[in-house]
């Protein structure tokens, strides 16, 4: 994907259009799209920070086939490139994943399909690209983008849970500095800093749109105890039409809350990492195909995962950041229907130790919640806020 002349340019935004009513059946992109490829197209790296639900897997999807070359996808999780990898494959493309679960055959396969040009999106997790960077460059394998899928783990993850992350810029040398594209649903400023300085992007486009989801109402209650918070956990749910996802700090309070809820007949699972990779597709499976009504699950659960329809978000107690609040809320209401998020807390959460400041002041302060996550990210909210606690009920779930 080398810097084209203009009538390559815009011929390829005609073929990538061909390329998304062939196999996905969309006439044409969203606005936001158009921003991202445009400077990709142009042979530019991109850092695109578009909200839940704007379509980002295509701004990189789309151009990988386009490309003469391979694209290899950076994706945090095993489940998320699986589910992305079977989607694309039962549109008929031709892409595949490397990931610890694979058996040495299977692995050697992936490999020998991407010298035979078989495959156009590799997915791999970070701690991988290291070796399949140099495996890559020793076979004059010629990679014409490298895409970051959840970029935002970058600051998350990179400084202690996953370091590798902090290397990604390594790789991406090793792979001869192809076009890149970051892509993440929410990032404050000193984030999408800390993006473009890991990644060695000083020169990329930063593809911004609102952050502002209006379909979401933001609520904070404060309960007493433990026992009160489990009541108007068991209210909401009872109160939601539809789906409903219940996001705990811990996997042993994940067993705890589900086994509470099965008692008073709440028909509701666990999903965190300590349940084996069959369990949790099982659950996974179930729950995209709407016959789980509730979740009860860690964090990472619905990162990337499609699921348009779900209509409430529980926290039990603050998360860690407020900008992964943002991502995990985020996951409610991707069909742009009205939907709820709501943080159940107590003063005693705050004993973790594992809070950030601006997430206490969020359900502490009796302020706008739309205004106060808007100016997190660094955006103002011009007119009325469309729902939260605080300003009213405009959206409900």
């Amino acid at each position: 994907m080398a810097a084209p002349g203009p009538v390559f340019f815009w011929g390829m935004f005609d073929r990538a259009r061909d390329v998304l009513a062939q196999h996905w059946g969309y006439p044409g992109f969203r606005v936001p799209q158009l921003k991202v490829l445009g400077p990709l197209f142009g042979g530019r790296s991109v850092l695109a920070v578009l909200p839940t639900g704007a379509g980002k897997s295509l701004c990189f999807q789309v151009p990988a086939l386009l490309a003469d070359g391979l694209t290899v996808v950076v994706s945090p999780l095993i489940s998320l490139m699986q589910d992305q990898v079977r989607a694309l494959v039962r549109r008929g493309l031709p892409a595949a994943y490397l990931n610890s679960q694979l058996t040495a055959r299977v692995r050697r396969r992936v490999l020998e399909a991407v010298l035979a040009r078989r495959v156009k999106l590799l997915y791999c997790a970070p701690e991988r690209l290291a070796s399949l960077s140099r495996w890559l460059r020793a076979r004059a394998v010629a990679v014409s983008l490298l895409a970051v899928d959840e970029a935002h783990c970058v600051a998350d993850w990179g400084n202690e849970f996953r370091p590798v992350y902090r290397r990604l810029g390594e790789f991406r040398y090793l792979l001869h500095d192809p076009p890149t594209i970051a892509l993440t649903g929410s990032a404050t400023p000193a984030t999408r800093r800390e993006i473009l300085k890991v990644l060695r992007l000083p020169e990329a486009e930063v593809v911004m749109t609102s952050f502002d989801r209006p379909n979401l109402r933001f609520v904070v209650e404060r309960v007493r105890d433990d026992r009160e918070r489990f009541r108007r956990l068991r209210e909401l749910i009872r109160d939601t039409r539809g789906q409903c996802i219940v996001y705990v700090p811990t996997r042993r309070l994940t067993e705890l809350v589900t086994r509470a809820l099965l008692r008073v007949s709440v028909r509701t699972v666990p999903y965190h990492a300590g349940l084996t990779p069959e369990v949790r597709r099982k659950v996974l499976v179930a729950f995209l195909r709407g016959r789980t009504p509730v979740i009860i699950a860690t964090t990472a659960f619905g990162m990337g995962i499609d699921k348009p329809d779900v209509r409430r978000v529980i926290h039990w107690g603050p998360a860690r950041t407020l900008e992964g609040y943002y991502q995990e809320a985020g996951r409610a209401g991707r069909d742009g229907k009205p939907s709820e998020c709501t943080i159940l807390w107590r003063p005693g959460d705050f004993e973790w130790g594992v809070v950030a400041s601006e997430m206490g002041q969020y359900v502490e302060r009796r302020r706008c919640r739309r205004r106060m996550l808007l100016e997190y990210f660094g955006e103002r909210l011009e007119g009325k806020c469309s729902g939260c606690d605080v300003c009213g009920p405009v959206a409900v779930a």
